[in-house]
């Protein structure tokens, strides 16, 4: 077997270690988004229903991407950088999928305290709220189906461009749609709380945190997509 061999295997066998621990970071974070919006969605979802999940689930699910961000990172410091192409690309990403898992865990914790406070907000904004993580449901999905065509490099170019260009193209809708939301949302809560300068505060922070958790998705997605494009040019 000759160097340039050993070194392409070396090399595809690093860049698959990394996108796969990227993919399972991306499925706790389509759990998690999943888990959260059939909470929220059910009929007048209680403050206990969302403390358990909050303090329990929530919390494992940020436990599992901290890590799975923590040892991406120390297995490309620890190994052959050389080795690894697009490794900003790859870094990026995990710092991404953090930054989603961070802003859904203080749009939770707010949401918790929302609902503390006030057993019967709004219908209406509680639809924003809804529709906010509707769309990061459907962000997180389509993040790892786009983390997946990259994992391996491809047999048939123009069909793996068409899939990651389609993929992409839903979460640039889904990251649209979310933000008519959220302005909508924002003009709703000044509104209706016009006169509760407290629940005018959480809720904003809430819409304001998982808006954010959206935005970070999309980066997510792009650098996704940006490695799955490299791949298609790799010999």
């Amino acid at each position: 077997m000759t160097f340039a061999l050993v070194l392409s295997v070396t090399q595809s066998i690093t860049v698959t270690t990394i996108i796969e621990r990227l993919i399972d970071m991306a499925s706790s974070l389509e759990d998690a988004a999943s888990r959260i919006y059939k909470i929220i969605n059910s009929e007048g979802p209680s403050p206990e229903v969302l403390e358990k999940f909050f303090r329990q689930d929530i919390m494992n699910f940020k436990s599992l991407v901290e890590r799975g961000k923590d040892s991406l990172l120390e297995f490309i410091a620890n190994g052959r950088v050389e080795l690894i192409p697009y490794k900003e690309f790859y870094i990026d990403a995990a710092l991404q999928l953090d930054c989603i898992m961070s802003r859904l865990e203080a749009g939770t914790y707010r949401l918790l305290m929302l609902l503390s406070m006030d057993r019967a907000p709004s219908r209406e904004v509680m639809e924003d709220v809804k529709g906010m993580l509707r769309e990061l449901n459907t962000e997180a999905s389509l993040l790892v189906d786009v983390l997946r065509a990259s994992e391996v490099p491809p047999k048939d170019l123009a069909a793996r461009r068409k899939l990651l260009d389609d993929k992409f193209s839903l979460a640039m809708e889904a990251e649209a749609r979310a933000d008519n939301v959220y302005r909508e949302a924002l003009a709703r809560i000044l509104t209706i709380y016009k006169d509760n300068a407290a629940e005018m505060m959480i809720f904003k922070e809430v819409i304001d945190a998982f808006e954010d958790a959206v935005d970070c998705g999309y980066s997510a997605s792009t650098y996704g997509r940006l490695l799955g494009l490299a791949m298609l040019g790799w010999p």
